[in-house]
């Protein structure tokens, strides 16, 4: 019982940190194409 729970959690902290790495990249990559553009 206990391991299923552990792999839950791992899956549920794994599945945030993805989401959360994505929405970091996603906005993290705006800022960065929009500083390019406005060096070049």
């Amino acid at each position: 019982m206990s391991r299923r729970l552990g792999v839950g959690l791992a899956a549920l902290l794994l599945g945030a940190l993805l989401a959360l790495a994505w929405w970091g990249w996603s906005r993290g990559g705006l800022a960065l194409l929009q500083l390019n553009m406005n060096l070049c």
